[in-house]
């Protein structure tokens, strides 16, 4: 069985590294990283962000942080996911487990209520609007000036046609670990893994993403057809990802 907190330990001290030195070079604070290495997994934040961390500073440490997270995973399995609630039942699953007594007995009330329903329309008077004869009608929508479109409807098509609807991510130059999010650091996590060397992750945009890269330096991005590689950070950070470009998060 894999230790993982003496191991992360003994690969920190083999390079030579301090935690203060390994919290400015990962962006995780020192206390998370000593509990890492304590396995003293209950001072963490639960969640995604323990794993998250638990890989990120394996493989600044120089190790594969795949097997870390595994093992991890394999000691403290999450919770079983509660049991889904009941449909709702729809009218006709009702009716099919009522009697066949009552079920004539409604289906006889609907016939009455539709038949009385009908005699009303057919022997009441219809009051309308007269009809308008073709002509006249031709002629008012020939006179109608088109209304030119307004300057918001132009600005928004363009926007929309300036603005890239994929994203991709491709480890050009190494390895580089990388998790989105929807919208936020807080929103539901789309991907989490890690970019081998040629590997290319595509993102749609349909909406913004939230994006942490362990090692961005050895990625390049690009957005629509153009290359956004200078916009990425220099070290692990994160970045929001739009149609429009990637900004700092």
């Amino acid at each position: 069985m894999l230790e993982i907190g003496s191991s992360l330990r003994e690969a920190r001290r083999r390079r030579g590294v301090g935690l203060p030195e390994a919290e400015a070079a990962t962006m995780i604070r020192a206390r998370y990283l000593d509990a890492l290495e304590t396995e003293r997994f209950e001072l963490l934040p639960e969640g995604p962000y323990l794993r998250s961390f638990l890989r990120e500073y394996s493989e600044y440490l120089g190790l594969d942080g795949d097997i870390f997270v595994t093992e991890y995973m394999l000691r403290f399995p999450p919770p079983a996911p509660e049991p889904e609630t009941l449909p709702r039942r729809g009218v006709a699953t009702v009716l099919a487990d009522l009697p066949r007594g009552p079920i004539l007995v409604v289906a006889a009330l609907v016939v009455v209520v539709a038949i009385g329903a009908w005699q009303l329309e057919k022997n009441g008077p219809t009051v309308g609007k007269p009809p308008s004869t073709p002509a006249a009608h031709a002629v008012v929508q020939s006179h109608r000036p088109r209304a030119a479109p307004t300057h918001s409807a132009v600005t928004t098509t363009a926007a929309r046609t300036a603005a890239a609807t994929s994203l991709e991510l491709t480890a050009a130059r190494g390895s580089c670990w990388v998790q989105v999010r929807l919208g936020s650091a807080t929103g539901r996590v789309l991907v989490e893994r890690t970019l081998q060397p040629g590997e290319t992750e595509r993102l749609g945009l349909r909406k913004s993403l939230w994006i942490r890269l362990g090692a961005p330096w050895n990625v390049d991005a690009t957005l629509g057809t153009r290359s956004v590689t200078t916009s990425l950070p220099a070290k692990t950070g994160n970045v929001l990802a739009t149609g429009r470009g990637l900004t700092a998060a």
